[in-house]
């Protein structure tokens, strides 16, 4: 009985599933204010059995006049981690809004300018986020190509698609 004990105990254990609650149909609230029920971006995964994932996420990227971003992208959890490549096509592909309206081309086209000077370093790298609980929160700590990059740590909440947050200033 104790050998059988120890055997367990010494067993590797298996690394919490950081896309449980996605599972549960719960959307990522990114940078939340719990008060305004406000998320500076909004994640939603489709997760697959094979622990690929399918994201789309939607940042507010002005808050007014109210300019929205909304990217496709697909990864996979990696030792307890959320990874996926940094792609330039998932950028070029993004939905530009101004209000309810698609942005006008012009706009739109200075907007992926900012957008992909700012990404221009991470493109085609592997970003990976651990996460883990600090309080009531969750800390998103990311890396790209194994090396940590806390400057991109983002703190995030899982919400019910029923609990009303949406975009806005944290």
């Amino acid at each position: 009985m104790f050998v059988t004990l120890m055997m367990l105990l010494a067993a590797p254990q298996a690394a919490p599933d950081p896309l449980a609650q996605a599972r549960a149909g719960k959307l990522q609230c990114i940078q939340p204010n719990k008060e305004k029920k406000t998320c500076l971006a909004i994640g939603s995964y489709t997760v697959k059995p094979d622990g690929s994932y399918e994201s789309s996420v939607t940042v507010l990227i002005n808050p007014a006049p109210a300019m929205t971003m909304e990217t496709h992208s697909k990864g996979k959890v990696e030792n307890g981690q959320v990874c996926g490549l940094i792609l330039k096509e998932d950028y070029d592909a993004a939905k530009l809004m101004m209000g309810d309206a698609p942005m006008d081309e012009t706009m739109a086209a200075g907007v992926r300018t900012q957008i992909g000077s700012v990404l221009g370093p991470m493109i085609g790298k592997k970003g990976c986020s651990a996460e883990k609980a600090e309080g009531e929160m969750m800390v998103s700590e990311v890396s790209l190509d194994g090396v940590a990059h806390p400057e991109m740590t983002q703190r995030f909440i899982w919400v019910g698609k029923d609990e009303g947050y949406t975009l806005g200033m944290p």
